[in-house]
């Protein structure tokens, strides 16, 4: 019988050891069991976030209020769904029982749709009759902007006849339902026309009476005297066709010169 004591502590440390790597494979066991079920929980979580929000969209897709939004700023997030990127939008919202009125959302925008952010075109809304905060971006009615109306942004409004353009302005001038214009935004365009008149390049909020407001761009001439209006807020007196009023001629005689 030996009196030593190696052969103990050997045994001793040799426990010690496996004690140690046994508890730091159960912990390790358990961390990655409690990491995988935080993942669970994690993804359960963001598919009902998803699942409310698809239908929220359904109920304002079904129930919503049809309306109209002007790009005012478009930014992205970082963020994408499905390749989509996530873009952080500011808009001026038109929609009945609403008025006009801005607004800030985030929503995942189609590729295809991304050109519609900055070619001013009005898009295509729906809003929550009880909370105009609430805004769905309907992208299947919102048209992306082609190849050819691209060009033609760029290339500018196609020729017209002076002659027949006044003839068009001044039936409407006499015959047109009476209403107002307000300028969202406005640049000189570079250009004069036949009257040495600035050409302006615009973004319109236009309220003619007995028909639902619209927004949306315009080219048009001003007189030297009036270009003081073509700023944020700025208010025209116009006659606009009453089948649509889109079609309108300023009635720069009823602006008072500033």
């Amino acid at each position: 019988m030996t009196t030593s004591r190696g052969p103990a502590n050997m045994m001793f440390l040799v426990a010690a050891v496996e004690f140690l790597v046994g508890a730091g494979l159960l912990i390790a066991g358990l961390a990655v069991g409690a990491a995988l079920m935080l993942g669970s929980l994690l993804l359960f979580w963001l598919g009902m976030k998803f699942n409310y929000r698809a239908a929220r969209a359904r109920a304002l897709r079904e129930r919503g209020v049809p309306g109209t939004a002007q790009v005012l700023g478009a930014r992205q997030t970082g963020m994408t769904l499905n390749d989509q990127p996530q873009v952080a939008l500011d808009l001026r919202v038109t929609a009945p029982g609403h008025g006009t009125y801005d607004a800030s959302i985030k929503d995942f925008v189609p590729f295809i749709a991304l050109g519609m952010l900055g070619s001013g075109r009005p898009l295509t809304v729906r809003v929550d009759p009880h909370d105009r905060q609430r805004i769905l971006i309907d992208w299947e009615f919102t048209p992306p902007a082609g190849a050819a109306e691209v060009q033609r942004a760029v290339a500018g409004p196609d020729p017209v006849d002076p002659a027949e353009a006044a003839l068009v302005m001044a039936h409407i001038l006499a015959t047109g339902v009476p209403g107002t214009v307000r300028v969202l935004s406005a640049e000189f365009a570079g250009s004069l026309d036949e009257q040495g008149r600035p050409v302006y390049s615009a973004q319109l909020h236009i309220q003619v009476e007995g028909r639902n407001p619209v927004a949306g761009p315009a080219v048009f001439a001003v007189p030297l005297e009036r270009v003081s209006v073509m700023r944020p807020g700025g208010m025209i007196p116009i006659k606009a066709d009453p089948y649509d009023p889109r079609k309108f001629a300023a009635d720069w005689d009823r602006l008072t010169t500033s």
